[in-house]
């Protein structure tokens, strides 16, 4: 029973999770076969700026081409600096496999081989999918296909653009089924992507060096390579569709705010992304967030670092230690840091993701720390963008399913829920107020600029099978992260033994409207009724009215695709927390505002009234 509980569990997480790059170790416990060889393509011979390129044939009908540099390595002199263009190689270069990710911390134990960390600061990679296509026959002028961009999520921390062993997020499918060309990227992260000290910022010789945004900068080089090389792939560099998932919406959303990123894209699609931006100062502050954990700032991290090299003999001598050190020298030290060395003072949180300051107001790449001000200023970011929001219904039951004090847990597993009714409860709470601030609230903002441009769902397909110890459609629901196979339309098929077999034909359906709302998106800027208008019209948002105009995706066993009027607001749901009836006590319901209402949602005021201390 052990066994059999770890590897359905591991099937779950190999569609929940897979965003966050752990699906290699997953496959390797499942032991599956090795991948097919791939070969190389006379026909997907591509010449660009930087050398020729030769990819092979995907499945569905599909050229890819993998690991293709749109930058330098950035290592040694070139770690903490804006990316620079790849340089040029002779000959052709095989396009075969993916680039090796960026640095993070292990997901699964003993992957790391002891090195504390997998991964490479080699990693500045894309790949391309595109319908099959000769040589001679890629499209011109008019005839060019939109470019669907993919940023991966992960906490901005960790995950890939694509895996050796499973890739959720292969475009073949997408490509082929709706003629678009699909490009995903890998971009630095944590510590490596984004990290703003004194003793760089005063060191370096351009704005973009000094920013300590280099993962936005990373993205931002991408973007810039496929403007100029996309059309050798039968890409439209005036179509480009910017779409990411988690830290991926978070990322699409700091390139609409960034002058830098200007028509560098023209659409953007958010999927539970939320932006937050932290002032240069933020970035470097020692001391304790509002729940009293250490805030992992450049200046804590370099005195843990300064410990560690036996440099400092405690935090605080470290801290002061870098007042002293001169800006070049301690730069120069920093850079001659292993990776082991760096992510070792770091611990593994939940699924290897570090809590730390990142997207920093520098000035240059991200000209303000206030998101609400950004997005209501219609100089302060791409208006000229239209904008797709979302979130799924469920969003926090992914991170609850893991908490003991909602689930037992046997090891590291959930067996069963504790209290359904308090889990329902609470994880209702948390969706709809992540979807507040995340979807309502920014949807509404924009509308003020683009009242015709904004577009807003909710996913809430939930299919999931009945283990007997434990139903997943109650431990997930329509969590964070199961939007993703639907997307892409990749259903590993280990995967589908969470799902019922009557239920998959359902599940299939709605991936193919999902793609088909996306892929029209895409084309036309408006998603519409899909790329084959079959599916219900979607309508765009409507600012300043109570109905909202939601598009909620669901499958038909529940419902199917539908518009409902709904609009979510911050006040409406306090004051249904401050009525509900289902706590059973004033401790437990102050408990839950602490749980549910912090950062900017806490109202000290409220909290008092409720009895609380």
């Amino acid at each position: 029973m052990a066994l059999m509980l770890r590897i359905l569990l591991i099937l779950v997480l190999t569609i929940v999770l897979g965003f966050l790059g752990m699906l290699a170790g997953i496959y390797v416990y499942l032991k599956p076969e090795e991948p097919l060889a791939r070969i190389a393509a006379p026909s997907s011979v591509r010449m660009t700026d930087y050398g020729e390129l030769v990819g092979y044939q995907d499945r569905y009908d599909a050229h890819a081409w993998l690991g293709i540099p749109y930058a330098q390595p950035p290592v040694r002199d070139l770690r903490w600096k804006a990316p620079r263009p790849p340089l040029p190689w002779a000959g052709r270069r095989d396009a075969l496999d993916f680039g090796e990710s960026c640095v993070q911390l292990p997901v699964l134990p003993d992957s790391d081989q002891g090195r504390g960390y997998v991964g490479d600061e080699d990693c500045l990679y894309l790949n391309i999918w595109a319908p099959t296509i000769g040589p001679t026959k890629i499209p011109t002028g008019d005839d060019r296909l939109p470019v669907m961009f993919w940023i991966h999520g992960g906490g901005n921390t960790m995950g890939s653009g694509g895996s050796e062993r499973i890739d959720l997020y292969n475009g073949s499918l997408l490509a082929s089924e709706h003629d678009v060309i699909v490009v995903s990227v890998n971009y630095r992260m944590g510590p490596l992507g984004w990290f703003a000290h004194d003793s760089l910022i005063e060191t370096a010789t351009t704005p973009e060096d000094a920013s300590g945004n280099f993962g936005t900068l990373d993205l931002i080089a991408a973007l810039t390579w496929v403007q100029a090389n996309i059309d050798r792939f039968g890409g439209d560099p005036g179509r480009v569709t910017i779409f990411g998932e988690s830290a991926g919406g978070r990322n699409v959303l700091s390139l609409l705010a960034s002058p830098l990123a200007r028509g560098l894209f023209q659409r953007a699609i958010v999927q539970s992304g939320a932006l937050e931006i932290f002032s240069i100062d933020e970035a470097q502050q020692v001391g304790t967030d509002p729940r009293g954990e250490t805030v992992l700032s450049s200046r804590e991290v370099v005195a843990r670092w300064l410990v560690n090299e036996g440099r400092a003999f405690d935090k605080q001598a470290g801290i002061e230690l870098q007042n002293q050190i001169p800006h070049a020298e301690l730069a120069l030290w920093l850079r001659s840091l292993s990776a082991q060395d760096l992510y070792r003072v770091y611990e593994n949180t939940f699924a290897g993701m570090i809590w730390m300051p990142m997207i920093f107001a520098d000035g240059y790449v991200l000209l303000d720390d206030d998101v609400e001000r950004i997005f209501s200023d219609p100089t302060g970011y791409a208006t000229d963008v239209p904008v797709i929001l979302g979130s799924n219904r469920d969003e926090t039951k992914l991170f609850m399913a893991f908490l003991p004090e909602y689930v037992d847990i046997d090891g590291d597993w959930p067996t069963g829920i504790k209290d359904l009714a308090v889990y329902n409860r609470d994880a209702s709470y948390g969706s709809r107020l992540w979807r507040i601030a995340n979807v309502d609230r920014l949807a509404d903002t924009m509308s003020l600029n683009t009242p015709d441009q904004v577009f807003a769902y909710r996913f809430d397909a939930d299919d999931w099978r009945n283990l007997g110890f434990v139903d997943l459609k109650d431990l997930l629901g329509a969590a964070h992260a199961l939007d993703l196979a639907f997307v892409f339309g990749n259903f590993p098929p280990p995967s589908r033994l969470i799902f019922p077999g009557s239920t998959f034909e359902a599940v299939e359906l709605l991936s193919g409207s999902m793609m088909s709302y996306w892929a029209e998106f895409a084309y036309s800027g408006n998603p519409g009724q899909g790329r084959h208008a079959e599916d219900p019209a979607w309508q765009p948002w409507r600012q300043g009215n109570t109905n909202g105009n939601l598009l909620i995706l669901d499958t038909e066993l529940d419902g199917g695709i539908r518009m409902e009027q709904e609009a979510l607001t911050l006040g409406d749901i306090k004051a249904e927390f401050f009525a509900d009836p289902a706590f059973e006590s004033a401790a437990e319901r102050c408990e839950a505002y602490r749980q549910q209402f912090w950062g900017s949602n806490f109202d000290p005021a409220a909290y008092a009234s409720m009895g609380c201390r």
